[in-house]
């Protein structure tokens, strides 16, 4: 395993898991309003559609890591998804979402996968560190594995420090002024992680 890649997949997670997209976003608001317990299973669901998508795409790109061609339009694939997520996140007010007009009872096991497949974000840090990291973490299924696990591990623990934040901080999205702030503050570190990605380029062949 590489140590060098090893250490910028964690600082690239790391970015990804502070800015808040909409798995984030629905355990904060969700526990907000139902309590932390409320979560288990809609985390429970989120695992399980996140592990899909890992596998999935790293299997894909697996199969065609011999073609630079294919390489360059998974990549930018996934910068084209990333760079929605920024425009997004800027541009996002808080203030215009009732939570309670978008919630209905609890969100359980089935609404925590499908989450995960019309998730731009996760579509987006997927194909990039799938198609960035897998020679680097083993090469093959022990790359695809060890990814998962890394990433896994990182976005589970991510999503139980929300559900916390959420039972006692659900005024600082939705009432707070200073919220729009804090999502322009999370769309310029994606924007940072898009030049990133952006002067890097697609992983060679």
């Amino acid at each position: 395993m590489d140590t060098v890649a090893l250490g910028e997949l964690l600082a690239i997670l790391a970015i990804g898991l502070i800015t808040p997209g909409p798995n984030a976003l629905t355990c904060f608001a969700h526990s907000g309003m139902f309590g932390p317990k409320a979560n288990i299973q809609l985390i429970a669901g989120m695992v399980i559609g996140f592990v899909a998508i890992e596998l999935s795409v790293g299997l894909l790109v697996d199969a065609v890591s011999d073609s630079a061609t294919a390489m360059t339009v998974l990549h930018w694939i996934g910068m084209t998804f990333l760079a929605g997520m920024v425009v997004a996140m800027v541009r996002f007010d808080p203030a215009s979402i009732k939570v309670e007009d978008n919630i209905d009872g609890m969100l359980g096991l089935k609404v925590g996968i499908g989450m995960q497949f019309v998730n731009g974000k996760e579509w987006a840090f997927v194909i990039i560190l799938m198609s960035q990291f897998i020679e680097p973490m083993g090469g093959g299924l022990m790359g695809i594995f060890t990814i998962i696990a890394i990433t896994l591990t990182m976005c589970l623990g991510a999503m139980i420090l929300w559900t916390v934040a959420g039972g006692r901080l659900n005024h600082l999205f939705t009432q707070d002024s200073a919220s729009k702030r804090i999502f322009q503050v999370c769309g310029f570190l994606l924007g940072l992680l898009w030049v990133a990605f952006f002067l890097q380029g697609p992983a060679t062949v």
